[in-house]
């Protein structure tokens, strides 16, 4: 299993981005039940945002992302970084283990 953070930057202007944020969520929330994502949340700022997830590869996860709607709306730049998880909190064995 490979592991990525997914930075957003947001494209459009925020009044659009609030009108896609529920389904941009939704879409998010069958992931996390599918087990794909940890976590994710606006940046500080509200400009971007970050995701947690994984996948079996980058191409896996750029695919499953297509559906997000703020990518079908073109409403941010995803910028996926792959990183190897050496240190973690106990309560993650299991989902960094799936």
């Amino acid at each position: 299993m490979k592991f990525f953070l997914i930075e957003l930057e947001y494209t459009v202007p925020m009044e659009k981005l609030n009108e896609v944020t529920p389904a941009h969520r939704e879409f998010l929330q069958t992931q996390y039940d599918k087990g794909v994502l940890l976590l994710s949340g606006p940046r500080v700022p509200r400009d971007g945002g970050m995701i947690i997830g994984k996948s079996s590869s980058l191409e896996e996860l750029q695919e499953i992302m297509k559906n997000d709607p703020f990518v079908k709306e073109n409403c941010a730049k995803y910028i996926y970084k792959e990183f190897a998880p050496v240190k973690y909190q106990p309560f993650l064995k299991e989902w960094l283990e799936l």
